[in-house]
């Protein structure tokens, strides 16, 4: 979820070649025999460590201090996020639904929903045809919705155990709908987390919502985009519709606060110079 988007992890990078992510600098194994560290090369004592040299997974955390801080008319992310509870117990027509998608729609979209069950934020990078390298600030900015995106979906999904606090610990959450009904088959891994909400259906919508304001001419097609991607989860069996209307709705409500953040505003500000 979120992460991997050149085949790495999310938290320590490992995008490319080295351990560093994806401005690592290459690693080289030096030869214990013919050490190269024997030849005299100028030195940089005066090296510094630039801003552009940041891996972009771990400076995008730097933004949860001021998005927490964050207040709208008094209050907090939590409060604007004010999603109804989940179904519970699933009903049949929910399952159902879910049981003609796999049958009508799943042999078509399979393909998609392989490639983004973990990567789905390639699909943002290549519809704007753009890379690290190529629109650095674009990119961090990129990464730091995707970080909102997945902290306030577990925030979201923890809120939703026992069906909004209905009952004490040991703690339950709304189920996958595999759970309910085994022969869905979903052709990917289950992620390890409740299905209420959705959390590609909330950092897709955020992710589009916040390129709109970037790239205006590209609203219509980030907008099918975001769409296209929650609802490959429904088709793959993973989410029922108001998983993915849930993170849509969630993703729309936290964005003003996402914005406000002087953090994503100087990085907006710099991606703009891109383009």
């Amino acid at each position: 979820m979120g992460g991997n988007w050149f085949g790495g992890n999310w938290f320590g990078g490992n995008w490319t070649s080295g351990s560093g992510g994806s401005n690592a600098t290459p690693v080289y194994a030096m030869r214990a025999d013919r050490p190269l560290a024997e030849i005299a090369i100028p030195r940089a004592y005066n090296a510094k460590f630039t801003e552009a040299e940041w891996d972009p997974d771990l400076r995008a955390t730097a933004i949860l201090p001021e998005f927490l801080a964050q207040q709208i008319g008094g209050q907090h992310w939590q409060a604007a996020v004010a999603l109804p509870p989940p179904t519970y117990p699933v009903t049949t027509q929910m399952i159902d639904e879910l049981l003609v998608l796999a049958v009508a729609e799943r042999p078509e979209a399979l393909g998609e929903i392989v490639e983004e069950d973990q990567n789905f934020q390639l699909r943002w990078l290549q519809l704007l045809n753009i890379n690290a390298a190529s629109y650095p600030h674009t990119f961090l900015l990129m990464k730091i919705m995707a970080r909102i995106g997945e902290f306030t979906m577990v925030q979201l999904k923890l809120q939703y155990s026992n069906m909004a606090g209905a009952a004490p610990p040991p703690y339950w959450y709304q189920p996958r709908p595999n759970q309910v009904c085994p022969t869905l088959y979903p052709p990917v891994a289950v992620p390890g987390h409740p299905a209420y909400p959705a959390g590609h259906a909330l950092i897709g919508t955020l992710t589009s919502a916040c390129l709109a304001d970037l790239l205006p001419q590209y609203s219509q097609a980030l907008n099918a985009l975001a769409a296209r991607v929650a609802m490959n989860r429904m088709i793959a069996g993973l989410h029922y519709r108001e998983d993915i209307d849930a993170g849509a709705r969630s993703a729309l409500a936290l964005k003003p606060f996402l914005t406000a953040c002087p953090f994503y505003a100087a990085t907006f500000a710099l991606a703009q110079t891109e383009w």
